[in-house]
């Protein structure tokens, strides 16, 4: 038996095979954990959990009389009474595309979230400077005070939750 060129190309061709089908395995195993989380998160916003990330504000433990804390359940009852609460007007730097095409940035102090027509209303820097950014058409958000990035859409899936359980839905 001779292990002539012939040999070694099945080999390393057979070789290459496994590394390929091992590395595809690992892919999908990552990608199907990652979606996993995904599911849990949204599910968690769903069910009135705040996110970190997304801009909040705080909140009495009856900010409107006798009604209960809009977004959170009462085991996070965070110190003196109060509440972290979704912020439905926050400050927010903003990457979108326009109507060309082209990718503007600007800050933003959003004025209403219409989640019907699911655009923003909001004003920039500028005195006039009104903007109506359709959802989809955003690239990238962050808070503009702190710079941290946050979902866009795990932010309006959190204002949802908030005006549902507020009977504004």
């Amino acid at each position: 038996m001779s292990t002539g060129p012939a040999h070694w190309q099945i080999l390393i061709a057979v070789l290459t095979g496994a590394l390929l089908l091992a590395l595809m395995w690992a892919w999908r195993r990552v990608a199907g954990r990652r979606e996993m989380e995904r599911r849990i998160e949204a599910a968690r916003v769903r069910s009135g959990h705040v996110p970190l990330e997304i801009p909040t504000v705080r909140g009495g433990t009856n900010p409107s009389g006798d009604s209960v804390p809009d977004t959170l359940p009462e085991w996070f009852i965070q110190g003196k009474g109060e509440h972290a609460i979704v912020d439905e007007t926050p400050r927010i730097r903003v990457r979108y595309f326009d109507g060309q095409d082209r990718k503007i940035e600007c800050i933003l102090q959003v004025d209403q979230l219409d989640l019907q027509k699911k655009i923003i209303v909001g004003h920039g820097e500028l005195p006039g400077d009104t903007r109506r950014l359709p959802l989809h058409r955003i690239a990238s958000a962050r808070i503009a005070e702190s710079g941290q990035r946050f979902n866009i859409d795990t932010w309006v899936e959190a204002v949802r939750v908030a005006r549902r359980r507020r009977g504004q839905a």
